[in-house]
C-alpha cells in the first residue's frame, strides 16, 4: 500500500448527521413535489417570488367577485356567466405557469443540482413525475379558485341558499372538469416548455411562445377561405377551452350561434391529448438533460 493511501485522513465538516428514518422513493418524491408545490407559489422564498402568483389570483378572483355583486344587487337578473370570465382568466393561467414552472423546471438545471437529486434512489422517472405533479397541482389550485368561487357565491347570493345548493348540484361536474382540464393543458404545456433550457428567461419566453403562435395561427386560418371554423378553433388551446366552457355550462357566443361547435368530447378529448403530449415531452426532456 502507497504511502499516499495511508496518510489519507477523513476530516469532519461539522455537517449535521441525518439519524432519521430513511424514507426512500417516496419519501424523496414527497419531498421534491413539496418543495416544487411551495416554489410554484414562492413560499419560503423572497417577497418578489410571490408577486405573480399574488397577482394572478386577485386578477382571477376580483371578477368573479364583482361578477357576484352585480348578480345581488340586481337579485339575480344579471346572471352569472362562467363561460365569459374564463375567457379572461386563460391568459392569466398562462401568465401563472410562465412565470412559475420554471422555478421548478429549469432552476435545477440552471443551479446544476440535478446531480444531488438524482441519487440511487430518485430516479429522472421519478424526479419529473414529482415535479410535474407540483406543478400541475398548483394550476389546478389557480384554475378552481375562480370557478369554486363563482360556485359557492352563486348558492350564497341566492334568495334561499338551501334550495339553491339543490339546484346548483348540476354545475358541481362542469366546474371541477373545467378546472381539471384546463390545468392539465397548460400546466403539461408550461412543463414541458420550461424544462427545455436552463435559463428562465427563455423558459418563461417559450411558454408565452408557443400558446402565442397557436393563438396567432387560429387567427389566420380564421381569414383563410376554405378552412373549417372547427379547426381553426382546436389549434389555440385557450380557444378549445374557451369554448368547451361555454358548452359544459350552457353558454353561447355570437360566433357558437353562426357556427354551432363540434360536440364536448371532442374538446375534451384534445385537452386530454395535449396534456398527454406535455407530459410526455416533459419526461422526454428529462431523460436527456445533462448532469
Amino acid at each position: 500500500m502507497s504511502d499516499a493511501t495511508t496518510d489519507t485522513t477523513i476530516h469532519d465538516l461539522g455537517y449535521r448527521r441525518y439519524e432519521g428514518a430513511r424514507e426512500g422513493v417516496r419519501g424523496a418524491w414527497r419531498a421534491l413535489f413539496g418543495q416544487g408545490f411551495r416554489a410554484m407559489f414562492g413560499l419560503g422564498r423572497p417577497l418578489k417570488s410571490k408577486a405573480v402568483p399574488a397577482f394572478v389570483l386577485a386578477a382571477t378572483m376580483l371578477p368573479c367577485l364583482a361578477t357576484l355583486a352585480a348578480s345581488s344587487a340586481t337579485k339575480g337578473q344579471l346572471p352569472i356567466m362562467y363561460g365569459n370570465l374564463i375567457e379572461s382568466q386563460l391568459i392569466l393561467f398562462v401568465l401563472f405557469a410562465a412565470a412559475q414552472a420554471p422555478e421548478v423546471m429549469s432552476h435545477d438545471q440552471q443551479h446544476r443540482v440535478l446531480p444531488l437529486m438524482l441519487t440511487r434512489e430518485v430516479t429522472r422517472d421519478v424526479y419529473a413525475s414529482a415535479r410535474l405533479a407540483a406543478v400541475l397541482c398548483a394550476l389546478l389550485v389557480v384554475c378552481a379558485a375562480p370557478l369554486l368561487l363563482l360556485y359557492v357565491g352563486e348558492i350564497g347570493i341566492a334568495a334561499d341558499p338551501a334550495s339553491a345548493f339543490t339546484t346548483m348540484g348540476t354545475k358541481a361536474g362542469p366546474v371541477l372538469l373545467q378546472a381539471t382540464l384546463t390545468a392539465w393543458v397548460i400546466g403539461a404545456i408550461g412543463a414541458a416548455m420550461a424544462s427545455m433550457t436552463a435559463r428562465r428567461a427563455y423558459a418563461t419566453a417559450s411558454v408565452i411562445g408557443v400558446f402565442l403562435v397557436a393563438a396567432a395561427v387560429s387567427i389566420g386560418l380564421d381569414d383563410l377561405a376554405g378552412v373549417s371554423a372547427d379547426v381553426a378553433r382546436f389549434i389555440d388551446p385557450l380557444r378549445s377551452l374557451h369554448t368547451m366552457a361555454l358548452i359544459l355550462f350552457g353558454e353561447k357566443n355570437r360566433a357558437m350561434e353562426l357556427v354551432p361547435p363540434p360536440p364536448l368530447w371532442m374538446f375534451a378529448l384534445l385537452a386530454v391529448a395535449l396534456g398527454a403530449l406535455g407530459v410526455l415531452a416533459t419526461f422526454w426532456r428529462v431523460r436527456r438533460v445533462r448532469v
